[in-house]
C-alpha cells in the first residue's frame, strides 16, 4: 500500500526541501508546490512534496500512523 506521509521541512534549497520523516532528514522535490519553507509541513511519497498540509492535520495523521503501528505491533506480537 503506499500513502503519503506528512513531515516537517527543515530547510529548503532551491527546488528541494530537506524535511524530517521518522527522525531521519529526506530530501524531496518541491517541483509542483510553492511557497515551502522552513517549518511547513507537506505530504511526500516517494521523493516528491505533493501539497502543503496544516500542522494539526499533520500531527494527526502522524498519531494516527503510530497508533496503527502500535496495535499492528501488538497483533503480530500476540501471534495473531
Amino acid at each position: 500500500m503506499c500513502r503519503a506521509v506528512p513531515a516537517r521541512v527543515l530547510r529548503v534549497d532551491g527546488d528541494v526541501a530537506w524535511i524530517e520523516d521518522e527522525g531521519r532528514e529526506s530530501p524531496v522535490s518541491l517541483l509542483g508546490v510553492e511557497g515551502i519553507v522552513p517549518g511547513d509541513y507537506v505530504f511526500h511519497h516517494a521523493g516528491l512534496a505533493l501539497a502543503r498540509v496544516d500542522p494539526e492535520e499533520a500531527a494527526a495523521i502522524l498519531a494516527a500512523y503510530a497508533e496503527l503501528a502500535e496495535l499492528d505491533a501488538l497483533e503480530r506480537g500476540n501471534g495473531s
